[in-house]
């Protein structure tokens, strides 16, 4: 499976999708107010978009992470088996 990671995040309203790469179709979608406490907060770091040619899927496997977390459902991560943001 290839990913397209399009990520304009050092702009004034930043924007990160990823999408299916043969199909288009759209796995993750996230706008300014989503991205801006990311960006903050040092969990999404622009330079490691720069470089990482090779190393697509492991980044969009980081990136459902950090969405899944950010939403308060992951299983695996602290507080997600409560429902409580972390």
């Amino acid at each position: 499976m290839a990913y397209q990671i399009d990520a304009w995040l050092e702009r004034k309203e930043p924007e990160l999708r990823v999408t299916l790469k043969n199909t288009g179709v759209v796995l993750l979608h996230w706008h300014a107010e989503e991205l801006r406490p990311l960006l903050e907060s040092g969990q999404l770091d622009p330079r490691d978009f720069c470089a990482c040619q090779g190393q697509e899927k492991e980044l969009v496997r980081e990136l459902f992470l950090l969405a899944c977390c950010e939403q308060g459902r992951c299983e695996n991560c602290p507080g997600g088996s409560t429902g409580e943001k972390h």
